[in-house]
């Protein structure tokens, strides 16, 4: 949301937001009515919405009709929103990874289940409670890419 406050230059597709104004988001909404046949009663959609306890989304806005089967509801503005299209084009099209590299990311879970954070007592939930492989506290290590080819 950074890129809406009223403190930063807007980008191109979004005004920043100005207090006791409508905030506008990208979100999950429940069709509570429609005048559009594509759209019934207790539909989700998802897209850029006005944030409160209704909002009118009208034809031609940037929305789509949701299966709730297909996703939990979080991935919808998560990982399958914008903060997943820029990680996947960030990834695939900046670094171009190549087959056999190994990747790092810092403070997200990944399937190697391996782990950093800045606090001890999380490095240790993590390996002892929650079955990491291995977990570290990046703050405590001098070489990260030694540390990283353990």
């Amino acid at each position: 949301m950074k890129s809406f406050s009223s403190s930063q230059k807007a980008i191109g597709f979004a005004a920043a937001i100005t207090p006791g104004e409508t905030v506008d988001a990208y979100g999950v909404a429940k069709v509570v009515a429609s005048g559009n046949p594509e759209f019934e009663k207790d539909d989700l959609v998802v897209g850029l919405i006005t944030w409160g306890e209704y909002s009118v989304l009208k034809e031609g806005s940037m929305f789509r009709k949701l299966d709730p089967l297909e996703f939990p509801l979080s991935y919808q503005v998560g990982i399958l929103g914008f903060s997943g299209l820029t990680a996947y084009g960030g990834f695939f099209e900046v670094c171009k990874p190549k087959k056999g590299e190994k990747v790092f990311v810092l403070q997200l879970l990944d399937q190697l289940g391996i782990w950093s954070d800045r606090n001890k007592e999380k490095v240790a939930l993590l390996k002892e409670k929650l079955g990491f492989d291995d977990a570290f506290n990046y703050k405590e290590e001098s070489d990260l890419k030694s540390t990283l080819k353990k």
